[in-house]
């Protein structure tokens, strides 16, 4: 098992967290938006159920694994069905949503900026080290859509940097981690939420483009 932390019979340091019924919403809900990509990118039924789960469950899955811990999404019964039912509605939709893709944007930025802070303030429960929590804050948000990604042949949507999705994810992790050591655990909350949710919804509403090395020629078929 991959490891960055001590020992799984570490109790974990006390420290504020979010109500376990909104790191819940928030997976569920990164279930439907996984779904719902795979749905528009005509993935079979099955295979769209699964790319919602992996969404939806597989960074936090693998968080816990990093962290030497029984991941929570495989030890408690209620997330697996959840996020199934949340995949199961998004492929039930329609493939055309364009009349709500504002408030589907808006939506995803906030969830994934919660998963990050989520999963941060957990290796931070555990004593990880400063940018360990970052990293696993980054992981817990995106690694469930790599895997996705590459169930479907696609490139991973974090390696294209599209939209700044990394860029973001990784700005939120260093906003909550840092400002949780010195500010109250609600400010640095929604300062990382805030932070995510602002970089992911300006940088695709506005389609600012990905950021480059100087003299990279980005590659066909960037977003940028």
């Amino acid at each position: 098992m991959i490891t960055i932390l001590a020992l799984q019979d570490a109790p974990p340091t006390p420290l504020p967290s979010l109500p376990v019924w909104l790191e819940l919403a928030a997976m569920t809900a990164n279930c439907f938006f996984g779904a719902r990509l795979a749905r528009v990118r005509g993935i079979p039924v099955a295979g769209t159920l699964m790319a919602g789960i992996f969404v939806g469950l597989g960074g936090g899955i693998f968080r816990d694994m990093m962290l030497n811990l029984e991941p929570t999404a495989i030890a408690v019964w209620y997330y697996i069905p959840a996020g199934l039912l949340a995949a199961l509605l998004a492929g039930m939709l329609p493939s055309d949503l364009r009349r709500f893709e504002t408030p589907l944007l808006a939506t995803n930025a906030v969830v994934l900026g919660l998963l990050v802070t989520i999963g941060a303030q957990k290796a931070l429960s555990y004593d990880a080290p400063l940018i360990s929590a970052m990293f696993l804050g980054v992981i817990t948000a995106s690694f469930g859509g790599f895997l996705a990604d590459s169930m479907a042949g696609q490139q991973a949507t974090i390696a294209k940097q599209a939209h700044w999705v990394l860029a973001a994810l990784m700005a939120g992790a260093a906003v909550f981690v840092l400002l949780s050591v010195s500010t109250p655990f609600l400010i640095a909350e929604i300062a990382g939420v805030a932070t995510v949710a602002g970089f992911r919804f300006f940088s695709q509403f506005r389609n600012w483009p990905s950021p480059f090395w100087p003299g990279t020629r980005p590659q066909k078929g960037s977003p940028s």
